[in-house]
Formats: structure tokens, C-alpha cells, sequence
């Protein structure tokens, strides 16, 4: 549809006021572009912390489930180069701090860093957890997995943030890029737990599985924002030598049936995974700095175009207004005229992928997905471990009092209802309470 320009020309008394909102308005549009900037080189940081925290993660899984006697020393390293990054990521949300009042980014985005702020505090607990052998595997993995996505979800929010649409599309490529990667070092963490372990449960195996269904759905979704060059070099890494070590290992765990041994050893797997993830992160980087060159090219060419703005401020007045008209698709027909007119016509670029936002709920689904996965394996372990001290503590008192098992059982369930307690509880006790008497 062609609008016409009918209107009649500007009185002389609305000069000041059409000027000054010609300014303003190119002035939010810089003020914008500039916290990018300055958000770009904070997602920078973001990323450098959160590849090395994953290679943390990978160290620690291995070195807990061989119980401490593999990857000391790697896992030593890798928190020292942690610390270091993460003093880094700090002292970028400082900077940030400072200016806060002048940000527009949002309340969302603001929480997000104040829960960034509080996962990345747990991490010295963790890290002593972990090297006095006081958690096991799957709890460490869970832990790192819970601070990633809290500084993962700070990488979103800059997309929300984002409105060129250029700017837009390089933000989300490179979110959904860190998404999937992060899914490949959670596949590197629990394999390796599993590994040094000397044998795969059936959680393990399933998680594995929903691991690497996630991590092709990622590069999917990424590939959909992401320029040629980059979905090239993705391609290239994923048909490395090292990528297709990976997979072999991955058929062979496939293979095993709960229980059985890995029948791969823990330092192939750490070796070739992370080799494979390294290549990863070689595309990470170009995403973050062609994301940096774009936001500041966009910023110069903001300030270079205010006295472009100033004179279509004075084209406005003087009674020649600009009109833009948005259509869906191309259409030659309405373009010849519109021209003519002096009318601006612009067509959705076609390479952008015009439902952006299912496409956001399709990553917010699929990390709600993985994590109700991760939540549903824990609550079974859970379940497990406390099956197991039910039964500790049933034999014990089949021992002591000379019972059945029946009446052993039926004894702490009578036990829980008079105390208001869980029967897990009842068990605790007695457990603690026979080898405070074997003391």
C-alpha cells in the first residue's frame, strides 16, 4: 500500500521542537549503539571465562571419578587460568556498574547479571569440594553447569538488547554457538566421569544421548544466523580428525550396556574432546570480534550520519516529509512509483529468518528441555542413594535384632510416623548411631 504525502508544510513555531527530536532521536540511536560496544567486548569476556570453566569442569569430572588419583595437576592449572578470567569478567561488570543509571538495557538483564554475579561466588566452595573428594561427579558436573548457563543467559540478554538487526543476528549466532559448545563440554564432563570411573550407568548413557541431540539442534538454530564463512568453518571442525575420534568413542560407549566397562580410556576421551571443542572456540572468537568490529562500525557510521539527520530534520519542516513504507516481500510494482513519489520503500531482508522469536522459544524450550532432563536424573539419584541407606539400614537391624526384613522395614516406618520424620531420616540415624557403636 502507497501512502500519499498530503500533509501541509510545518508552521515556523515547530521548528525548534522538530529539531530537537531529530537530535534525540539520533542520540538514542548512538547511546545505543555504544553500550553494545561496550556489551560486545563484555561478551568477549563472558566467553574466554566460560571455555575455560568447561575445561575446569572436564578436569574436575575425571579427577573425582577416578577418586582423586587422575588430573591433580590439569585440574590445578585449570582453575588458575579460571581465577584469572573470572578477576577479568568482574572488573568488566564493574565498568559496567558505573554507568548502569545510563543503560537501558533492562531489568531482565540486570538480574541476569546479578545471578551471574552470585553463581560465579560458589565456585571456591566447589573447587574445595571437589579436591578434598567431598562431592561426587555428577554433583561437580551439575554445579558447573548451573554457573555456565547463569553466564550464558547474561549472552541472551544482550540480544534482547540488541535492535539493528545486524547487530541482532551476529549476537544470537554467537549465543546459540556458546549454547551448543557448552552442550559438548557437558558431553566431554559426563563421559569423562563415566570413563574413569570404569563404567557407564544407564543415566550416563541416556544423558550422553540427549547431549549430543542437543548440541546438533544448537548448531542448527546458530546456522540460522550465522553467516557462510562461519557455517563453513563449523562444518570443517565437525569433519576434523579429532571430531571423528569422538564420534568413534561415542559409538563405543553407545555400545555398552549399563554397567559394563567404558572400554575407552579417560585420556583419549579428555584429549580428543577437547581438541574438538578447542576448534570450536577458534569460531567462538571470530564470532566475538566480528560482533566488536560490527557494533563499532555501526557506532562510526552513527556518528557520521547527525548532520544527515539534522537535514532530514529541515526536510521535514520544510513541508516535504519523508515517508518510509515496510512491505513483507519485494514487489517491483509499488517500488517504480513509490520512488518516483519521494517515497522510501524497504523489504525485509529475505536472509533474515522473519520468525526470529520462535526461534527464541525454541532455544528457551530447548535448554528448559535439557534441564528438566538434568533435574529428572538427579531426583533419580536421589531416589537411589536413598534406597541404599534404607537397606543399610534394614540389614543392620535384621543383624542386631535377629528379624526379617518385612519387620525390619515396618519397624523404622513406625519409627518416621511417631518422630513426623522421612523414613530416609530414620535410616540416617540408625546407620549413624551403629558405627558411633562400632567406635
Amino acid at each position: 500500500m502507497i501512502i500519499e504525502n498530503n500533509s501541509t508544510p510545518a508552521r515556523r513555531s515547530d521548528r525548534p521542537s522538530v529539531e530537537r527530536f531529530v537530535r534525540s532521536a539520533n542520540l538514542c540511536r548512538t547511546r545505543g549503539l555504544e553500550q553494545l560496544v561496550i556489551l560486545s567486548e563484555l561478551m568477549r569476556a563472558l566467553s574466554e571465562l566460560i571455555h575455560a570453566l568447561q575445561k575446569e569442569r572436564g578436569a574436575a569430572s575425571i579427577f573425582l571419578g577416578s577418586t582423586g588419583t587422575q588430573f591433580a595437576a590439569c585440574l590445578n592449572e585449570r582453575v588458575g587460568d579460571c581465577q584469572v578470567l573470572e578477576q577479568a569478567v568482574r572488573e568488566q561488570l564493574e565498568r559496567l556498574g558505573d554507568g548502569f543509571e545510563r543503560m537501558s538495557c533492562g531489568a531482565r538483564f540486570y538480574t541476569c547479571v546479578v545471578l551471574a554475579l552470585r553463581a560465579l561466588g560458589t565456585l571456591p566452595d566447589l573447587r574445595n569440594e571437589i579436591i578434598s573428594l567431598r562431592t561426587a561427579p555428577q554433583d561437580s558436573i551439575k554445579a558447573f553447569i548451573d554457573v555456565i548457563g547463569a553466564l550464558l543467559a547474561v549472552g541472551y540478554e544482550i540480544g534482547e538488547v540488541a535492535t539493528d538487526p545486524q547487530v541482532s543476528r551476529a549476537v544470537l549466532a554467537l549465543a546459540n554457538f556458546a549454547q551448543a559448545k557448552e552442550y559438548a563440554g557437558q558431553e566431554r564432563a559426563t563421559g569423562g566421569a563415566s570413563i574413569s570411573s570404569g563404567r557407564f550407568t544407564a543415566e550416563d548413557l541416556q544423558r550422553l544421548r540427549h547431549l549430543i541431540a542437543a548440541q546438533e539442534q544448537a548448531f542448527g538454530i546458530f546456522a540460522e544466523f550465522a553467516d557462510r564463512p562461519f557455517i563453513d568453518a563449523l562444518n570443517e571442525t565437525l569433519n576434523s580428525r579429532d571430531a571423528a575420534a569422538v564420534q568413534q568413542m561415542r559409538t563405543v560407549a553407545r555400545q555398552c550396556s549399563a554397567g559394563e566397562p567404558a572400554g575407552v580410556s579417560a585420556d583419549d576421551w579428555y584429549r580428543h574432546t577437547t581438541q574438538r571443542i578447542d576448534g570450536l572456540r577458534v569460531i567462538e572468537t571470530r564470532l566475538a570480534e566480528e560482533l566488536a568490529r560490527l557494533c563499532a562500525l555501526k557506532l562510526r557510521a552513527a556518528h557520521g550520519d547527525g548532520a544527515g539527520a539534522e537535514a532530514a530534520g529541515s526536510q521535514a519542516i520544510s513541508g516535504t516529509a519523508a515517508i518510509a513504507v515496510l512491505f513483507a516481500e519485494a514487489d517491483p510494482a509499488r517500488q517504480a512509483p513509490g520512488i518516483e513519489r519521494g517515497i522510501g520503500l524497504y523489504f525485509l531482508d529475505p536472509s533474515v529468518p522473519t520468525p526470529m522469536r520462535s526461534i527464541l522459544s525454541v532455544v528457551e524450550t530447548q535448554s528448559r528441555r535439557i534441564h528438566d532432563v538434568s533435574t529428572q536424573l538427579e531426583s533419580a539419584r536421589a531416589a537411589l542413594a536413598e534406597r541404599k541407606l534404607v537397606d543399610r539400614a534394614k540389614g543392620l537391624l535384621m543383624e542386631s535384632r535377629g528379624i526379617a526384613e518385612r519387620a525390619a522395614y515396618a519397624l523404622m516406618r513406625e519409627a518416621a510416623m511417631r518422630q513426623n520424620k522421612r523414613i530416609v531420616q530414620i535410616a540416617e540415624a540408625i546407620i549413624s548411631t551403629a558405627e558411633i557403636l562400632k567406635a
